[in-house]
C-alpha cells in the first residue's frame, strides 16, 4: 500500500467561500490538500459596506415629513390647516404674551412671541374688547338714565361700530403698516405687525371697565394712559423694522404710526367713554 498514491480531496462548498479566489494547493507524499486558511483571514478582515450616503426613506426623512405636515407646511393656502400652526397656541402663552404689551419691557418679538407669532390671541383679544366696549358703554348709559329716572334703550348700532373700528384697527392698520414698510425695503414680518397691533389691545380691555365711572376727568386720564403704554409698546417694536430705512421715511413712518393710534384712541373716548352722568340728570329738550 505504501507503494500507491492516494489522492484526498477536501471539497468545502460553502456559500462563505463561494467568491474567493482559487485556494492554494499543498502537496505533501502525494496527499493533495486545499488550504483556506488565507481566504477566511482575507473574508474576517474585509470591511462592512458603507452606508448610504443619503437619507432618503429613512427615520429623520419621516421626522421630517410629520413636523411639517403638524405645522401646515407644504399645505395650500386656501386650505384650513396651513393656518392650524398660527393658532397653535396654549392659554399661559396668550397670558403672557398680554400682559409684555401692558409692561412692555424686554424685546417682545425674540423674548415673548419667540418667533413664533400666532392669529388666536389678537383674533379673540380684538373680539373681547368689542365686547368690552359695548357692555361698558351700554352699562354707563344705563347707569346715568337710571339717575336721571328716565327710561334708556340699548343702541344695538354702537356694537357694529365697535367691531369696525376695533378690527380695522387691529387687522387692516398692520396690513398698512406692512405694506408701507415692505415698499421701503424694510423686510417686515406681516404675522409680527398683527400681533404687536392684536396683542397692544389688551389694555383696553380694563380701560372700558375703568370708564364706566361717572367722572370724565378720569376717564381722560385712563384714555391718556392706554394711549401711551400702547404706544411706546408700538414704536419700541415697530422701530427695529422701521431703522432699516432711511432716517426721514423713518420718521415719516412713525408719526403716522402715531397719529392712527391717537386717532383711534380719540375715537374711543367720544364713541364709548363719552357719557355724561350730569346732563344724563337734567336732561334738555331741543
Amino acid at each position: 500500500m505504501s507503494g500507491k498514491n492516494y489522492n484526498v480531496l477536501v471539497d468545502m462548498d460553502d456559500a462563505e467561500y463561494s467568491h474567493t479566489t482559487q485556494p492554494a494547493t499543498i502537496e505533501s507524499d502525494g496527499l493533495e490538500f486545499q488550504d483556506f486558511s488565507n481566504s477566511s483571514a482575507n473574508n474576517t478582515s474585509a470591511p462592512p459596506p458603507p452606508p448610504p450616503s443619503g437619507r432618503t426613506g429613512s427615520f429623520f426623512d419621516t421626522q421630517q415629513q410629520q413636523r411639517a405636515e403638524s405645522s401646515g407646511m407644504g399645505k395650500p393656502v386656501w386650505s384650513v390647516d396651513y393656518y392650524s400652526r398660527f393658532f397653535d397656541v396654549d392659554t399661559s402663552q396668550v397670558l403672557e404674551r398680554c400682559l409684555k404689551t401692558m409692561y412692555p419691557v424686554g424685546d417682545f418679538a425674540n423674548d415673548t412671541l419667540n418667533n413664533q407669532p400666532d392669529l388666536y390671541g389678537p383674533f379673540w383679544i380684538s373680539t373681547t374688547v368689542v365686547f368690552a366696549l359695548f357692555v361698558c358703554s351700554s352699562l354707563a348709559g344705563s347707569l346715568a338714565a337710571y339717575i336721571a329716572n328716565v327710561p334708556h334703550e340699548n343702541d344695538f348700532r354702537l356694537l357694529s361700530y365697535a367691531v369696525g373700528v376695533v378690527y380695522s384697527y387691529g387687522f387692516l392698520c398692520p396690513a398698512l403698516v406692512w405694506a408701507a414698510t415692505k415698499y421701503c425695503g424694510c423686510q417686515p414680518s406681516l404675522l409680527d405687525i398683527v400681533n404687536y397691533y392684536g396683542y397692544g389691545l389688551t389694555i383696553w380691555i380694563p380701560v372700558s371697565a375703568l370708564c364706566v365711572m361717572p367722572f370724565d376727568i378720569a376717564r381722560w386720564i385712563f384714555v391718556g394712559l392706554a394711549f401711551a403704554v400702547t404706544a411706546y409698546f408700538l414704536v419700541k417694536n415697530l422701530y427695529i423694522v422701521i431703522s432699516r430705512a432711511d432716517a426721514k421715511t423713518s420718521r415719516i413712518l412713525l408719526l403716522v404710526i402715531l397719529a392712527a393710534h391717537a386717532g383711534f384712541s380719540l375715537v374711543l373716548k367720544f364713541a364709548f367713554y363719552n357719557y355724561d352722568f350730569r346732563s344724563a340728570a337734567q336732561p334738555t329738550d331741543q
